[in-house]
């Protein structure tokens, strides 16, 4: 039998050959600018790895799963991890009933996130009869007497007393990084702050005479994983090896035990079943970067409590995961990708970076105290919204191909205090749905299309989601002959926006005979081309007065529009 390698008859291709054929197929353009996606984070992504970039990878070759700095994940033999459902549910027997409706249907593991109305040992007991002590998680302080898992992170809540949470109880200690991820901190913040405050917790701990192995497995992480599909892959596995090279300072061998949950920053309101199809994606970066456990929020639980269909939803999309997909059972599925190696490589190596520099201002506390690290969040989430109000950060349904129909005012139960991405979108359509409650109707926008098809639809398609995003109706035209007709057809629909739509080069002609004839008739109506011309000027003089297009920041137009408009 031939021992011949597969392909051997295919000359190897040099990273030389295939950057010439790029250059030749950008017949010019900038490289840097098609081709190089630069993160918030300063990372250059390119458009393709091989092996060269990741020679410099010191786990690539040398590690195994299993062992230091364990990139490759905890897991020897399989890529198994716990899923895990929030209970919602506020009344003691209503959550235990809900628990226990989560583990016959597929979860391995609950977390009880309200403890308001648990107020003693008896209530405890009652929240959690029947159910194994061991598969539960508290996401609140338990009563004197009780004992349980208790997901208690004191620097995120606002306690910086740690000695005295150290002293208070049994519980480990959680480092949840999601107010930080939900208030719009990039990958880099994430991981700088969840080591730092890791160490805070290493050096209470110790400082308490614990021993550093038994203080090492006391202390978890909890973070959030968003839908930059790969990065947040990496993400998790740079947490590994960051944490299991502090632990070794201590001189303990070991590394993080993390749990992962669905982001919330990217959740939306409108077209909220989209966030279903957001979860399933950011589960699957967990799993295959080897989370030890994860949480899907359930689409619908920014503005209401998650139902019986939203809650399996939720549950299902990890039974797929592993019982369909099978991604419990491959060993670090992205192991040897080019790509994911540097990335991790890449985000490791930043993070290092900005946790001597808050070791630098004393520690994550003192950088809390100060404000530092809330101001570098703060730049980070302007620099986020700036590319949703460009439309450069996409949600679907939300500042990209809008519902027109949805309305959403009357089905919001409450108003979580976390930031959201799309929030800036979303304050603008609420503004329009009570507008219209009061008012009779929405603003509405007539699309006067006319000259070359082609651009023409492109366009009025352009427009359609540009005044969607902010709940406006949109009316359509399928090509005006004559400015007659034109203004007969604005006389019956009465918008107080009408968009000229066509081509560039026939913009000018058109405007003269269309703006001059709306002004005369309706003078308060606002007149908008759609596109960025060249003869920007002339058409002003000609009657137009604003220009909408890929360039334009949607939430700034949008804003000055509700303001005029008198929907604020």
């Amino acid at each position: 039998m031939s021992q011949e390698k597969l392909f051997a008859e295919f000359s190897a291709v040099s990273t030389e050959d295939w950057e010439a054929a790029i250059q030749a197929d950008l017949k010019g353009a900038d490289y840097e600018k098609k081709l190089i996606w630069k993160t918030l984070e300063g990372i250059s992504v390119k458009p393709y790895y091989r092996k060269e970039d990741a020679d410099g990878v010191s786990w690539l070759l040398n590690n195994l799963p299993g062992e230091f700095p364990f990139a490759r994940g905890t897991k020897k033999t399989d890529n198994n991890w716990e899923i895990r459902e929030n209970v919602y549910e506020q009344d003691i027997s209503a959550a235990n009933a809900a628990a226990k409706h989560a583990f016959d249907r597929g979860a391995e593991a609950v977390c009880f996130l309200h403890g308001q109305n648990v107020k003693s040992k008896a209530d405890f007991d009652a929240l959690v009869a029947g159910l194994d002590l061991n598969k539960l998680y508290f996401d609140f302080l338990l009563p004197e007497g009780a004992k349980g898992n208790v997901i208690y992170d004191p620097i995120s809540e606002g306690n910086y007393s740690l000695k005295d949470a150290v002293k208070k109880s049994d519980c480990k200690l959680t480092v949840k990084t999601h107010p930080y991820h939900n208030s719009g901190a990039n990958i880099i913040q994430e991981l700088s702050i969840a080591i730092s405050a890791g160490l805070e917790y290493m050096n209470v701990l110790t400082d308490e005479g614990i021993p550093a192995e038994k203080a090492a497995s006391q202390i978890s992480f909890s973070v959030s994983v968003g839908s930059r599909y790969f990065l947040e892959i990496a993400k998790i596995r740079a947490l590994r090896v960051l944490w299991a090279n502090i632990l070794k300072l201590y001189g303990v061998t070991g590394t993080a035990k993390i749990h992962v949950s669905t982001s919330m920053w990217n959740a939306t309101l409108f077209d909220s079943n989209v966030n279903m199809l957001r979860a399933t994606t950011e589960a699957m970066s967990a799993a295959i970067a080897g989370a030890d456990s994860i949480t899907v929020i359930p689409y619908d639980a920014i503005f209401k409590k998650p139902d019986e269909f939203s809650n399996r939803i939720a549950r299902n999309i990890q039974l797929l995961l592993k019982n369909e997909c099978k991604f419990n059972k491959i060993v670090d599925p992205s192991a040897g990708s080019y790509y994911i190696e540097t990335l991790t490589e890449q985000i490791a190596s930043k993070s290092l970076e900005a946790i001597k520099k808050l070791e630098g201002e004393g520690g994550l506390l003192a950088a809390l105290q100060s404000g530092s690290v809330q101001k570098a969040i703060d730049e980070s989430r302007k620099q986020k919204e700036k590319l949703i109000a460009q439309r450069r950060e996409v949600f679907i349904g939300t500042n990209q191909y809008p519902n027109l129909q949805e309305k959403m005012s009357d089905k919001i139960q409450y108003k979580l205090d976390i930031h959201r991405g799309a929030e800036i979108f979303e304050t603008l359509r609420l503004q329009t749905e009570e507008y219209a409650k009061k008012t009779g109707s929405a603003p509405k926008v007539f699309l006067w299309t006319a000259g070359d098809l082609a651009m023409r639809l492109a366009r009025a398609t352009f427009i359609k989601n540009f005044f969607g995003c902010a709940g406006y109706t949109v009316i359509d035209t399928n090509g005006i002959p004559n400015v007659a007709e034109g203004i007969e057809l604005v006389k019956k629909n009465a918008p107080q926006i009408v968009v000229l739509c066509s081509k560039d080069d026939e913009y000018l002609g058109l405007a003269k005979e269309i703006f001059p004839a709306l002004e005369k008739e309706f003078p308060n109506i606002i007149r908008i081309v759609a596109g960025n011309p060249k003869e920007a000027e002339d058409l002003k003089a000609s009657g137009a007065q604003d220009f909408i297009h890929v360039l334009t920041n949607a939430i700034e137009s949008l804003s000055s529009y509700q303001k005029k408009l008198g929907v604020v």
